[in-house]
């Protein structure tokens, strides 16, 4: 990207849905998914959202919250829904929420919430500018308010620990 900043994009340009079914070889031994499944889709949904609001190719750098709510079960349909909460130097909040869909009725359940942070990156990994991120109303200023507290957060506690050479190096004292 060159030394232009580029306009700010709205959230609903990077809405992302996606749609599964749970097949037998989804689920554990109690015909659950196996939550790692979900993990995976709830990146790709994600990774997509994020690729969607820059244009480039991003990467999942941290996953911030990440909750199980309800079970999903062999033959549920699966709605995956991403969205972009915030935008920062070089990384970018994304909201995951996965719901079963009742096919008879259509009403959707809440299974899972997860938070990711994506990075933009060029060619050879190294981190790049993100395009802002147009807050057009009061969700999308709350939203954004939310994720830059839950990005000091994380700072701090990324301050906090210990770097792994540091754990190893303390370890073998």
């Amino acid at each position: 990207m060159s030394g232009i900043t580029p306009e700010p994009r709205s959230p609903r340009l990077s809405l992302t849905e996606m749609t599964e079914i749970v097949l037998p070889s989804h689920a554990n031994a109690l015909g659950t998914i196996f939550g790692g499944t979900v993990m995976s889709w709830i990146d790709i949904c994600a990774a997509v959202v994020s690729q969607r609001h820059c244009g480039r190719i991003a990467v999942t750098a941290f996953v911030d919250d990440l909750y199980f709510r309800a079970p999903l079960r062999v033959g549920d349909v699966v709605c995956l829904q991403g969205r972009l909460n915030a935008t920062f130097r070089s990384s970018m909040e994304v909201e995951v929420v996965v719901e079963h869909e009742d096919v008879a009725s259509g009403t959707r359940t809440l299974c899972v919430e997860a938070l990711l942070v994506f990075v933009m990156v060029d060619s050879e990994g190294k981190p790049q500018p993100v395009p802002p991120l147009l807050l057009e109303n009061d969700d999308d200023r709350r939203r954004a308010r939310e994720a830059e507290e839950r990005k000091r957060l994380r700072v701090e506690r990324q301050r906090s620990y210990p770097s792994a050479g540091d754990r190893h190096q303390r370890n073998h004292q």
